[in-house]
């Protein structure tokens, strides 16, 4: 019995241990920046989808759970004249997944690049297309958050002093960790870019 009972108490040590480490870890998580709702010059906004190609079509891809919600966003902005256009990883195209995801129905006048790299603005294709619209506001979807999201992003503010407006559910990554920690870095960069970046939700944007 008393075998039994110093193997309860070490059971009861252990478990208390694990809860202390784990209070330690969520003090220590990145403090995200909250959603807050914003509501932008439809003429002087531009939406980028990034990187939601033919591929989300399948349940293994985590941009399957984002595609839904992005197509629902993309009536709204289409609705409000929002210049809207897509990027595919270069290493797609020519496959059966170098186009755009079907469900998002894109349109003739929604441009369509394929950049090498996940900064979507290396390769000058796109920076001119925002230009020559007086584009000063993007709004940044797609996936992943930890690659073409934070790069992109970050040129936007950084380079280009785009106002940069993230929606928290219209990006994605496989993991927590990888999804949380770009959205931090956005929130904290230097010399004055992270105050070019607001943080939202889908339902949040609105245009006027």
């Amino acid at each position: 019995m008393e075998e039994l009972e110093s193997w309860k108490n070490r059971a009861l040590q252990a478990e208390d241990e694990v809860l202390k480490l784990r209070a330690e870890v969520e003090s220590a998580r990145p403090k995200l920046p909250q959603p807050r709702p914003v509501t932008l010059d439809a003429k002087t906004t531009a939406l980028l989808v990034l990187d939601l190609s033919n591929r989300c079509q399948d349940p293994a891809q985590v941009c399957s759970i984002l595609v839904p919600r992005v197509k629902d966003f993309l009536q709204k902005a289409r609705a409000a004249k929002v210049f809207t256009l897509y990027t595919i990883s270069a290493n797609e195209k020519g496959t059966p997944h170098g186009k755009v995801w079907d469900g998002f129905e894109a349109l003739p006048d929604e441009p369509v690049l394929w950049p090498d790299a996940f900064d979507k603005f290396l390769g000058g294709e796109l920076a001119p297309l925002l230009q020559e619209r007086g584009i000063k506001t993007v709004i940044i979807t797609g996936a992943s958050t930890n690659n073409c999201v934070l790069f992109t992003a970050t040129s936007a503010a950084k380079m280009y002093k785009y106002q940069v407006v993230i929606p928290l559910d219209g990006v994605i990554s496989k993991g927590r960790y990888e999804n949380e920690y770009p959205i931090y870095q956005l929130s904290i960069m230097p010399s004055g870019a992270s105050a070019l970046c607001s943080f939202t939700t889908l339902a949040g944007i609105s245009f006027q």
